[in-house]
């Protein structure tokens, strides 16, 4: 079976995580060409010409000279998506520099409390993140369980500020990689645990 093949097979297996993943890329408002779209989620141009086409045909997306757009729709898709999987809120980050070096990911609040911190970051990785945070907030400050005197706000100022822009929630989870689809994978999986 050819490479862009086993690719088809695989999105069509895991459809909505590829929807979610570019819909998310999408939600800072801004337009992005298909180039930049297939090298942040991690998939070959053919497969993401499949997504374009699903996504314009519902609406989600409008594609111009400049690129690719999100719609209102599409805004409201991924919030139902997110939704669905116990995420209150997602911050696609890109460009995201912490402890030196620089990663893709997302930021999320979460409905659910994560009790199980280890089996938690786990999970995220397993799905092909790099790292995956717990962070849990208390009056004005937020925190990484098992760690809470590491001051996040002193040694990871730019992971504090994106977590402080969440609205309040049971926990946060931040997954970070080289490219969004495993990400968004491993915080579906993450916002499952208890």
């Amino acid at each position: 079976m050819e490479v862009r093949a086993l690719e088809i097979l695989i999105m069509r297996r895991n459809r909505k995580d590829y929807i979610l993943a570019f819909l998310l890329s999408l939600s800072n408002n801004e337009v992005k060409g298909r180039y930049e779209l297939s090298k942040e989620l991690g998939i070959g141009e053919g497969v993401l010409r499949g997504i374009y086409q699903e996504l314009r045909e519902g609406g989600l997306i409008t594609v111009g000279k400049g690129g690719t757009r999100l719609t209102p729709k599409g805004l409201e898709e991924l919030e139902k998506m997110l939704s669905v999987n116990g995420i209150i809120h997602a911050v696609f980050l890109n460009d995201f520099e912490v402890w030196g070096r620089k990663y893709i990911g997302v930021a999320a609040a979460l409905r659910r409390n994560v009790k199980n911190v280890v089996e938690a970051r786990d999970a995220a990785v397993r799905s092909g993140a790099h790292i995956a945070l717990i962070a849990k907030r208390e009056a004005d400050r937020i925190f990484l369980p098992m760690v809470e005197e590491y001051d996040l706000l002193q040694n990871a100022p730019q992971l504090y500020s994106v977590l402080a822009s969440l609205p309040p929630a049971e926990s946060y989870a931040v997954v970070l990689g080289d490219n969004l689809l495993p990400c968004v994978k491993g915080l579906i999986e993450l916002a499952k645990q208890e």
